[in-house]
């Protein structure tokens, strides 16, 4: 078995699987994670993935082209807890069961349930947050403190707005801020009313200066504020607030230019990975996408499991 950074995270053998991949090709087993963008496709030139109903609307969505969702019989599909059709994927290759997790939050956030481990010999696994310092406050915890900066923020006059990506925190900044009767920027509102549904509602509703009577709070992209919606940010002391886990970051507030920054994230912390591996119980852990080398050096002297961050290009790098 080989496992390597190529077309997204290759993992060959007697079968070629291909995780998260910029092109879907017309041979091997693509699986996609979710729909955030530096996951999606960047080229389908194949019809089937494997992936959830969510995660194939928006790939279709995105790139036009539509896509067969498959069921393949060695690979096993698990909750993410990342955002909206999230998942984790199993397979089996060369006699081992190889995890990837692609994104991952193990935390429970406002209807959004955590990833649970699963045994495996060889584990995949992200490493965006994978620095000791990376530790997050309970999300119920942050979720009170910032529905009550909306709130104190509203009762003083003052018009609100949260920056946070479209697909993920936007959803449960939206859960959020019920309450509020929030409004969204277009992206936001795209994202949000892909996976609304009946079972899983949310209360939201597209910005526009006729719905938007002062005060207001607005869930948007960073983006937003640089949108032909100049209006907005004409209002009489708008105030705003930055929603990511880089908020632990001295100096992210500025670099935002916002008046708060919270630290919430739909990742795991540092803590999270480390738990995540041990209940894992791999025999190898291979990670990627952020702190990867400092997360296999932290999973090697703490939890003594042998790690190594992938690395692309690398042609040769784990051989059972």
């Amino acid at each position: 078995m080989e496992i390597r950074l190529g077309n997204g995270v290759e993992v060959l053998g007697e079968e070629e699987f291909y995780f998260d991949a910029e092109t879907i090709g017309t041979s091997g087993t693509f699986c996609i994670s979710h729909a955030h963008s530096d996951h999606l496709p960047k080229r389908v030139e194949g019809r089937e993935v494997v992936c959830s109903d969510v995660t194939l609307k928006c790939i279709e969505g995105r790139t036009k082209h539509p896509l067969n969702k498959i069921d393949h019989p060695g690979v096993a599909m698990f909750d993410a807890g990342h955002m909206a059709g999230s998942r984790m994927f199993q397979a089996e290759q060369c006699g081992k069961r190889v995890l990837y997790t692609g994104d991952l939050c193990t935390r429970d956030r406002f209807g959004c349930a955590g990833a649970k481990p699963v045994k495996t010999d060889v584990l995949i696994i992200e490493s965006t947050y994978g620095r000791p310092g990376y530790v997050f406050p309970p999300s119920e915890e942050m979720g009170r403190v910032m529905h009550d900066w909306a709130e104190d923020t509203i009762s003083q006059g003052h018009s609100a707005a949260m920056f946070a990506y479209p697909f993920g925190k936007s959803q449960d900044l939206i859960k959020i801020l019920d309450d509020m009767d929030p409004l969204t920027d277009q992206s936001v509102y795209n994202a949000t009313s892909a996976i609304s549904s009946e079972r899983d509602p949310y209360n939201f509703r597209l910005y526009s200066e006729e719905l938007a009577n002062d005060p207001f709070v607005v869930v948007c992209t960073p983006w937003f504020r640089k949108s032909s919606q100049a209006d907005c940010w004409r209002r009489n002391g708008m105030r705003t607030a930055a929603v990511s886990g880089w908020a632990l970051d001295r100096g992210y507030r500025y670099k935002m230019r916002v008046d708060e920054a919270f630290p919430f994230s739909d990742h795991a912390d540092f803590e999270e990975l480390l738990a995540f591996t041990k209940a894992c119980e791999p025999s190898v852990v291979l990670t990627h996408h952020g702190f990867d080398a400092d997360l296999a050096r932290e999973i090697e002297s703490r939890l003594g499991i042998e790690a190594r961050p992938l690395i692309k290009n690398q042609r040769s790098l784990l051989e059972f």
